[in-house]
């Protein structure tokens, strides 16, 4: 059993992370996002954890907070190597949008980054600073889009397909690489139990197979009764543009080096599913996990 903190435990991974190193019977302390308390694990948390979990989703000045957590968890870590224990482990939650490039090659972790997107052209810094502590067991997550509970970006279309404004960005051809958000959180659980063997690692964690946004606006429009034309309109945000980048990539090292593998149905396998999921947990969404 190991002692786990999840940075952003209210959030939509981290919640997932929170649940499911609990279920594996991990102890699990989960910090919430109030960012001026982020400081705190430097003092107390920190102290009493064997790996930190960053699942924030910070966009306003995201470099200054990976910067606090990761010097942080090198003073907390190197204090704990001192009085005789093992370095600390920080997981950090990247994205799959870091790596630019031709659009139809399929991309690994040893793929050169060439990100064009003004939304994530921070990451690849904060992702070498983690990977190249000597104080620390760094590794890296760039997960897929993930779906299934509250729906996270997906949810977004549930809503507006529901609201009878279900729209695409760029247009039908788009392919998404998703992944569910539980088998998201056993990918961090199983990085934590072989951090000795995998610190350093970087791991694309997506589903086997990518799928259209024809497709993926198709099925929505099926189980919500939508009626109306499916539309496409061209981007106008950063994040819109990073709506319609089209990649490929493997999960063929998770599998190898984690021993992670797919579980859940893909989003339009199962968007019967996630459907029914979205409405449950739209009923009562509030959930604030603070200790299991």
């Amino acid at each position: 059993m190991v002692k786990v903190l999840v940075l952003g435990a209210s959030g939509y991974i981290g919640n997932a992370c929170a649940t499911a190193f609990a279920r594996s019977g991990h102890e699990v302390f989960g910090l919430v996002r109030k960012r001026e308390k982020v400081k705190i694990l430097a003092r107390n948390e920190t102290e009493l954890c064997d790996v930190i979990i960053d699942a924030t989703s910070e966009y306003n000045e995201p470099v200054k907070l990976v910067n606090i957590i990761l010097i942080s968890c090198n003073e907390m870590s190197k204090k704990r190597v001192e009085a005789g224990g093992s370095k600390l482990t920080l997981i950090y939650t990247s994205g799959l949008w870091v790596y630019g490039g031709n659009p139809f090659s399929i991309k690994s972790e040893q793929t050169p980054l060439h990100t064009d997107l003004k939304l994530d052209s921070w990451r690849p810094e904060c992702e070498r600073q983690i990977l190249s502590s000597p104080h620390i067991n760094g590794i890296i997550i760039r997960p897929g889009a993930a779906y299934g509970k509250s729906g996270s970006l997906t949810g977004i279309w549930f809503k507006a397909a529901v609201e009878g404004k279900l729209e695409g960005i760029g247009n039908r051809d788009i392919r998404w690489a998703f992944v569910h958000v539980d088998d998201l959180a056993d990918s961090y659980v199983q990085a934590a139990e072989r951090a000795e063997i995998v610190k350093g690692q970087i791991f694309n964690v997506v589903n086997n197979s990518t799928e259209s946004m024809g497709d993926i606006l198709t099925a929505i429009a099926r189980v919500t009764g939508f009626k109306g034309e499916i539309k496409f309109r061209e981007p106008t945000t950063d994040f819109e543009i990073a709506m319609t980048h089209i990649d490929l990539f493997t999960n063929r090292k998770s599998q190898t080096l984690l021993g992670w593998h797919q579980k859940k149905l893909g989003f339009v396998d199962g968007i019967e599913i996630w459907w029914n999921s979205f409405k449950g947990w739209n009923e009562s969404l509030e959930s604030e996990f603070i200790k299991t």
